[in-house]
C-alpha cells in the first residue's frame, strides 16, 4: 500500500526505518537492506525537503528524524505505524536486522518498538 503512496520501496523503508528506530543516518539504513547509499540519501533528502524529517549532525554523521513541529506528522506518522504493525514479524527481522541500542533490562527478545 505505501509503495503505491510514495512511489517507491526505497521510500516506504527510509520511512519504516525511521519510524522503527526514532533516529537514524543513511548508512545504516543501507546497511540494513544491503542497499547502495545514494538512494537512501536520496529519499532521507526529498522527505527532508518536503519537511516530513529534519536532520542534525551527530559528529561527521547527519541523523535524521520525523519533523514533529511539522501540522500533518502526527496522521502521517499513524499511517506508518498502521502499516509498521501491520508487518509480520519475518518482515522485522529482514527489515530491521542491526539492533542500534542495547535491551532493556528485563525486555523480552521477541517485540516491536513503537514512537
Amino acid at each position: 500500500m505505501l509503495k503505491e503512496i510514495f512511489g517507491n520501496n526505497t521510500a516506504v523503508f527510509v520511512l519504516l526505518h525511521v519510524y522503527h528506530h526514532g533516529e537514524i543516518h543513511a548508512s545504516a539504513i543501507a546497511n540494513d537492506l544491503e542497499l547502495a547509499l545514494s538512494p537512501i540519501q536520496n529519499q532521507l533528502d526529498r522527505f527532508e525537503r518536503a519537511g516530513i524529517l529534519v536532520s542534525k549532525k551527530v559528529g561527521r554523521t547527519r541523523v535524521y528524524f520525523f519533523n514533529m513541529k511539522s501540522p500533518v506528522i502526527k496522521p502521517f506518522i499513524e499511517i506508518i505505524k498502521i502499516y509498521y504493525e501491520s508487518l509480520p514479524l519475518s518482515d522485522h527481522e529482514k527489515l530491521f536486522p542491526t539492533r542500534r541500542r542495547p535491551r532493556a533490562k528485563g525486555k523480552p527478545v521477541i517485540g516491536r518498538k513503537g514512537v
